[in-house]
């Protein structure tokens, strides 16, 4: 049996479920939920899936007499979309008694925006996101955060590290068990048929699958890009309507993570395009038959490059749960400037990052962080180049290159 590895959001949960009467895991499927959800229940607490036909009866059948079979003891309730008219109970129960750590749900779709919810839960839960393995924790080091250890100037020598094995075979936890690169592709094969021909038609209704099938090789070969919906529809054939309602429909399924475009006026934000790709590197390598010895062809470096920046922004998006500094990421792109991932701390303050998957890094990489930093003045808190090679090392006092396995290999 394998010992399932700590997830760093574990300590995040344990809080909350201490001020929290419900205590919403959310992701994709597949991602760990269900095994964090038992780490965090008490002894006594009882576990029930929705997965499980009978279970599904009895709350459609008994919400009342379903949320109350625990008793006093907390109650785990896996996969709630599948029931989502169990909310409106949830709610209901709730208001009667608010003592924290009543219920642990997980889901494996937007409970709020998935049809036939009774309601959002608003002000009764606190929801955390749970995504694919992030590095530090494959490597069950403690806690990385990264935003934090840059703020306070990048002190310290950063272990380099080739994070090409990283991106390639993301963080999903079943393929990071398998030895062979064929069994980790049926299984990456077999997770997206499901979710397309089953779980969609769940959620949503009606047959997705041939669509949302190719929606997603798009988005594997592509990489994270900024969303032009009219190309998309060209090369599905559909309207851009419909393309809309796919890419919702992928959100919903936590497959599809956005990075929301960042303009000097919250007015500009709206209008700008985001950056979307898949919410893993492993994923969208192996939809995209992307190996490791394929860096180094034709048109390889490319797309590695832009597979490396994708993987970034996830390690970033997972991190943003358990760091100590709050922030947004967004990316920027004015004119002809353009920076990779900008990050909005809470008070406003910047940290700006430009990825490269060069194994030489310097001044002209920088260009932009430098043009940013001279529009923007002392908003920008720090910023960075992170780059393939070995030596970190500072161009300015807010201006440093860095390995990108800083992100995971930096002093704590």
């Amino acid at each position: 049996m394998i010992t399932p590895i700590p997830r760093h959001l574990e300590t995040v949960c344990k809080e909350l479920l201490e001020d929290t009467p419900i205590l919403v895991i959310q992701g994709a499927r597949q991602v760990g939920k269900s095994t964090l959800a038992q780490r965090l229940a008490s002894a006594d607490a009882l576990a029930v899936t929705l997965d499980d036909a009978q279970q599904r009866e009895f709350a459609r059948a008994d919400p009342r007499g379903f949320l109350r079979q625990a008793g006093d003891a907390p109650l785990v309730i896996d996969e709630l979309q599948r029931v989502p008219e169990l909310t409106l109970q949830l709610k209901a129960e709730v208001d009667k008694d608010r003592r924290p750590g009543r219920f642990i749900v997980t889901g494996s779709a937007d409970l709020l925006r998935t049809r036939g919810s009774g309601d959002s839960l608003a002000g009764r839960q606190e929801a955390v996101t749970l995504r694919p393995f992030s590095v530090g924790e494959q490597k069950e080091l403690s806690p990385e955060d990264f935003v934090r250890w840059i703020l306070g100037g990048a002190q310290g020598e950063v272990v380099a590290e080739n994070p090409a094995p990283y991106v390639v075979r993301g963080g999903f936890p079943i393929p990071l068990q398998r030895k062979s690169r064929r069994s980790q592709a049926s299984w990456f094969s077999n997770y997206i048929e499901a979710l397309a021909t089953h779980d969609a038609n769940d959620i949503e209704g009606g047959d997705f699958s041939r669509h949302l099938l190719s929606l997603i090789s798009y988005f594997s070969v592509n990489g994270a890009q900024e969303l032009v919906k009219r190309r998309i529809a060209q090369h599905l054939g559909v309207s851009e309507t419909t393309v809309s309602k796919y890419i919702s429909l992928l959100q919903r399924m936590y497959l599809l993570e956005e990075l929301p475009a960042w303009g000097l006026s919250y007015g500009s934000r709206v209008v700008r395009r985001p950056k979307t790709g898949l919410l893993d590197s492993g994923l969208a390598s192996s939809l995209a038959g992307f190996t490791e010895d394929k860096i180094a062809t034709v048109g390889g470096r490319e797309h590695y490059g832009a597979l490396l920046e994708q993987f970034v922004a996830n390690e970033l998006l997972k991190q943003k749960e358990w760091s100590q500094e709050i922030y947004r990421v967004h990316h920027f792109r004015e004119r002809n400037q353009e920076v990779d991932i900008l990050l909005e701390l809470r008070d406003g303050r910047l940290i700006l990052l430009e990825v490269k998957s060069r194994s030489v890094a310097g001044k002209d990489q920088a260009k932009h962080l430098y043009a940013l930093k001279e529009k923007l003045g002392d908003r920008v808190a720090a910023a960075a180049v992170l780059y393939t090679g070995e030596v970190a090392f500072s161009l300015e006092p807010w201006l440093h290159v860095l390995p990108v396995s800083s992100l995971w290999a930096h002093p704590r």
